[in-house]
């Protein structure tokens, strides 16, 4: 049984449209016949899944932050932090599983983004 406030993030952040997207998208890449491509799109959608919770985990040390000299430090270097994580473990997904693993794994990142912003957008003109 998935824990609620698990459940109440899942929604939030919309993993369930995003695995979805990205279930059909590498669905697809293996009916044309792409299956590291279909790989790479698995791989950027844990790519996603894991920056979300450094997020998360960057925004619950803000809001714990004793002053805020130290919030705009780790602020900066949350967001550098990750960045660079996630340029290197795309980097090691191109060495070790070519290049075709990483357009996909770049491609389930972009759409997974894009349907973070396009429903958080839509969301927010409604009210």
């Amino acid at each position: 049984m998935i824990h609620p406030s698990l459940r109440r993030s899942i929604r939030g952040l919309r993993l369930g449209r995003s695995t979805l997207t990205a279930a059909v998208l590498a669905l697809v890449l293996g009916l044309l016949g792409h299956p590291w491509a279909a790989l790479g799109v698995w791989i950027g959608l844990a790519l996603f899944a894991g920056n979300l919770l450094l997020l998360c985990e960057a925004a619950r040390s803000l809001v714990t932050a004793r002053s805020r000299r130290a919030g705009r430090s780790m602020a900066v270097g949350a967001s550098l932090g990750r960045l660079l994580l996630l340029g290197v473990l795309l980097a090691l997904v191109g060495v070790y599983l070519g290049r075709e693993a990483l357009l996909g794994a770049c491609g389930g990142l972009l759409i997974t983004q894009v349907n973070l912003t396009l429903w958080a957008t839509r969301s927010t003109e409604a009210v």
